[in-house]
């Protein structure tokens, strides 16, 4: 990354980049909903049962790295909002 600073605009689209050209042939299949954490100034990737789990794994591994979230085979990693029904 020639060491400049990255945006996290610029994260996040290196990010899906990187999983989409690199990482989904490997892990969709096996991983559905797990979450992935990308580092985009390695390009490697680290699995977890949880956000927390993934993150964990990928700062022990590149306590360097830029990190990228993601939740195999979803948009999105988490939800924002919902719904409520009222009987």
């Amino acid at each position: 990354m020639n060491g400049s600073v990255l945006t996290k605009d610029e994260i996040a689209r290196l990010g899906r980049e990187i999983y989409g050209r690199d990482i989904r042939r490997e892990v969709e299949r096996e991983h559905d909903g797990a979450y992935l954490v990308v580092d985009v100034t390695t390009g490697a990737y680290f699995l977890g049962q949880t956000d927390d789990e993934a993150f964990e794994e990928a700062e022990a591994k590149s306590p360097d790295g830029l990190f990228y979230l993601m939740r195999v085979g979803r948009r999105a990693a988490h939800r924002i909002g919902g719904s409520v029904e009222l009987d």
